[in-house]
């Protein structure tokens, strides 16, 4: 039940979204995610970490920290998309593995230890 009213939650997202006009072409919504990433790597989890820092949330800190890195990642991996496309050649039909510790995303195979939490390999799941 919780899993869907979450997916639920993901088509009333969606359709608020489309309301405000906030979905565009690929190249549109990939700047814009390139954007969102940026600020929250460079800008919005700097903060949390500090606050945390000064609060002594070491479990907070962690969080924020372990997202902060990942965000940076995909940064990335939406440049790289960008990329591809302003190019007009698409990657190819390659997995895509998300670690269920920290988020961390990476194209291809999964690590045997995730770089960023250091978790097992089995800890990827395979999206896509």
């Amino acid at each position: 039940l919780v899993r869907a009213a979450a997916e639920a939650e993901t088509v009333h997202a969606r359709n608020h979204l489309n309301v405000m006009g906030g979905i565009g072409s690929i190249k549109d919504n990939l700047e814009a995610a390139i954007g969102g990433e940026h600020y929250e790597f460079s800008e919005m989890y700097p903060a949390f970490i500090k606050d945390a820092e000064a609060e002594s949330q070491d479990d907070a800190k962690r969080s924020f920290d372990l997202a902060n890195r990942v965000e940076a990642i995909h940064h990335k991996l939406f440049n790289a998309v960008l990329k591809d496309l302003e190019a007009g050649t698409k990657k190819a039909d390659t997995p895509i593995y998300v670690c269920q510790t920290c988020g961390n995303t990476v194209w291809g195979e999964a690590p045997e230890r995730c770089p960023i939490c250091g978790g097992v390999h089995s800890q990827f799941r395979q999206i896509g």
